[in-house]
């Protein structure tokens, strides 16, 4: 992750490549301490577009572009997950690394090439509750936590999510696995 620990000056000159710019999302799970060795199963935090947005009602994980201003790319990370949903995440304590691969795309209309880089957040919390999401209302206009058999729903198919990129539901279901192998491993149990 020492890549993501610079500001956006420092990145961009060392991929240039990326001529538009860029975008930083979280996927963010969120666990239960274990109670007498079992735990709740994991839940991933989704949030949906506003009718008026870019895609439309589908589903998405927080994030957004990376500012000048920022201090790092990880910061922007963290950044745009408290501006859309109010959560304040720990770098030190939550952030996994990256999940779901680069995702690069050129914008039509410019030709310029963008670069997508998905953090994976484990959020740990007590039995019994998931924690309050506060939306940015402008940009989202519902979430959900979702469990990963939710994810792995076909979409079209009643109750499968509608998400609004397409390698979401792999990043989603790749952060789902990390943190199972982790809680794993951090039990003794190996893979």
């Amino acid at each position: 992750m020492e890549e993501y620990n610079h500001p956006l000056s420092t990145y961009l000159p060392n991929h240039p490549s990326i001529t538009g710019g860029l975008v930083v999302s979280a996927v963010i799970i969120h666990t239960t301490s274990l109670m007498n060795d079992v735990a709740a199963p994991p839940h991933s935090l989704i949030i949906q577009r506003t009718l008026k947005d870019g895609f439309p009602l589908k589903w998405e994980t927080p994030g957004g572009g990376v500012e000048d201003s920022d201090a790092s790319i990880i910061s922007a990370a963290v950044r745009e997950v408290k501006e859309e949903t109010g959560l304040a995440v720990d770098v030190e304590r939550e952030f996994l690394g990256t999940v779901g691969g680069l995702g690069e795309w050129v914008e039509p209309r410019t030709g310029l090439l963008w670069r997508k880089v998905t953090f994976l957040v484990r959020i740990e919390g007590e039995e019994g509750g998931l924690p309050e999401v506060r939306l940015e209302e402008r940009e989202h206009r519902d979430f959900r936590w979702v469990r990963a058999e939710e994810v792995e729903e076909v979409e079209g198919e009643e109750g499968g999510i509608e998400f609004a990129y397409g390698e979401l539901r792999r990043a989603i279901l790749e952060g789902f696995g990390r943190v199972r192998e982790l809680d794993q491993e951090k039990r003794g149990l190996g893979s």
